[in-house]
């Protein structure tokens, strides 16, 4: 498929992105598969779905979505067919959040501002879904599912900008009940301060999740946060 893939949208030059999605075989024809492919001389990105059957539907739904979706910090356009979904977008400014983590001499923004920016994200996505389906189904919530928020290549930080972008997209998108969202957030942000709990070689990432009381209190925030701004 990634040959024909290439001929199809005319790419000379690629690199293959790691994700923490990343699903790759090319010694043989498997489904699904997933690969972000890096077009080197237009500096653009496509993910690509490879699949059948049960996946139609949710595709369309995230079609829908991300055809229509206003992105603020780069182009984003989808091609889909019966067994393919592609999600094309152009670069968006700065850098991999993984990468700040990592290093605290680059890190300009606090732990709790990536808090923020996370929850606004998750905010924008349920505002989109509102004004794409027109308020969307009576009683339910536009959820992108539970998410590694600080897995490789899913959320980019621009210092200049001092902007968070999320760029690595499932097909998840879905309407939910306000107990299925709400499931779902709680259970990202439970993912959230797991994760960060296995940087034990960064102190500044330690410092942030040592005291017990204080990820209570934040996880409750986190929750406040869907009950005031999402389900309103």
């Amino acid at each position: 498929f990634l040959h024909k893939f290439l001929i199809e949208f005319k790419i000379e030059k690629f690199a293959i992105i790691e994700t923490g999605s990343s699903k790759l075989n090319l010694k043989e024809i498997t489904k699904p598969q997933k690969v972000v492919i890096h077009d080197l001389n237009k500096d653009e990105f496509y993910k690509i779905y490879i699949g059948e059957g049960d996946q139609a539907e949710a595709w369309s739904i995230n079609n829908r979505f991300f055809s229509q979706a206003y992105f603020s910090n780069n182009l984003v356009t989808t091609f889909l067919t019966t067994d393919r979904w592609i999600i094309k977008s152009t670069r968006v400014p700065g850098e991999d959040v993984w990468n700040f983590l990592l290093d605290k001499s680059k890190m300009t923004f606090t732990m709790d501002e990536f808090l923020d920016a996370m929850l606004h994200t998750m905010k924008w996505f349920s505002t989109e879904g509102s004004r794409i389906w027109n308020g969307g189904p009576r009683g339910k919530y536009l959820s992108i599912g539970e998410v590694n928020w600080i897995s490789a290549n899913n959320m980019f930080y621009c210092p200049k900008q001092n902007v968070f972008t999320k760029v690595d997209h499932e097909p998840e998108i879905i309407w939910v009940s306000k107990r299925q969202y709400m499931n779902d957030a709680i259970r990202s942000f439970i993912e959230l301060f797991g994760n960060l709990m296995k940087l034990r070689g960064h102190d500044h990432i330690m410092n942030y999740v040592a005291d017990g009381k204080n990820i209570l209190k934040r996880i409750e925030y986190c929750i406040d946060f869907v009950e005031t701004e999402i389900f309103d």
